[in-house]
């Protein structure tokens, strides 16, 4: 089956058929999908995720459905979909984002100029009915190519976290002898995905919008451990398993506290009842080398939720109105 195809895109999941469903329908409306393989892997869900699977398994010769006898945890079932695959390159898709239009196509093509790693461009859901999405992280304008694995995790940033953004080469990936290294970090395809880009070549990020990710209001971890203390470790030692450059894992931690974890800790203070059991410690020990962010994390970490509410109701109320202006993409 290696010589079959091109690509696989992997899905994990594990008591969502709701979503799931979706998302295979969206993927199911793609051009060319006949010509890919095709993962489910099931952590064991009980919500009839395998009658549902076992019915479009009989219909469909490129599908396959794996199902885990117990749940292993999320991080063991993205193992298993890399362990499974027998395209040449690999897309692990969540269960809760969606493929736009022509994503499939668009992908093989870029796919034949035989890159090391791919990195696709998202954006995020608006509005499920009608299927509204919004502005994509980069401006559509063709493929950026990189020589220099330090110049493309600098462009990519925190998104090298974002499973669903990742393509890798199957191979590359199955070389990987300590795969299980970052298991219970939730950043097991980040620590994967930068070992694959060890291997010097060519390194992709398409600007063509992929797909639309759902995002959360709430999180079961501990949001201080995996994103201060977790993604610092997939960095810091990781990146440097990986042969990246210690200047470039420190700036992209450092950007990444500026922007996308100054934002989580704000919006999930404000959204989650588990915050009490988040342990302040993770994020001292990060920022040992960032002494400025100590301070801001400090007036954020310590702000009174209240407080903390108002402040982040106003940004909302902004953000509505920019996107009211820049106005979202209907898919049907």
């Amino acid at each position: 089956m290696a010589d079959k195809y091109k690509l696989t895109i992997a899905i994990p999941t594990y008591n969502r058929l709701d979503k799931l469903k979706i998302c295979l329908d969206r993927l199911f409306m793609q051009d060319k999908v006949q010509k890919i393989e095709i993962i489910i892997s099931d952590n064991a869900s009980q919500d009839g995720t395998r009658q549902y699977m076992e019915k479009l398994v009989q219909n469909n010769s490129n599908i396959y459905y794996y199902r885990n006898e117990k749940n292993v945890g999320p991080d063991r079932n993205f193992l298993n979909c890399y362990n499974r695959a027998n395209g040449e390159y690999i897309l692990l898709l969540g269960d809760d984002d969606y493929l736009l239009p022509h994503a499939v196509d668009k992908l093989l093509k870029t796919l034949e100029k035989q890159p090391i790693f791919v990195h696709l461009n998202t954006c995020g859901i608006d509005c499920e009915q009608p299927f509204i999405v919004g502005q994509p992280r980069w401006k559509e304008n063709g493929l950026k190519i990189y020589q220099d694995r330090n110049d493309i995790l600098k462009e990519i940033g925190i998104y090298i976290t974002f499973m669903s953004s990742l393509v890798l080469k199957t191979d590359l990936v199955k070389q990987i002898s300590d795969k299980e290294r970052f298991i219970g970090t939730y950043f097991i395809q980040s620590y994967i995905a930068l070992c694959t880009m060890k291997e010097q070549g060519t390194y992709i990020i398409d600007t063509f919008n992929y797909l639309a990710a759902s995002g959360n209001e709430k999180i079961g971890y501990d949001l201080y451990e995996v994103w201060f203390f977790n993604y610092h470790k997939l960095l810091m030692e990781g990146g440097r398993i990986a042969d990246f450059s210690e200047k470039t894992l420190s700036e992209v931690f450092y950007s990444s506290l500026k922007g996308m974890i100054k934002g989580f800790v704000v919006r999930f203070r404000c959204s989650c009842d588990n915050q009490k059991n988040w342990k302040k410690k993770y994020i001292w020990q990060s920022l040992q080398d960032y002494p400025d962010m100590k301070i801001i994390f400090a007036a954020i970490v310590y702000c009174p939720v209240g407080i903390l509410k108002m402040i982040y109701g106003i940004m909302q109320f902004i953000k509505k109105i920019v996107k009211g202006m820049l106005k979202g993409t209907v898919y049907g």
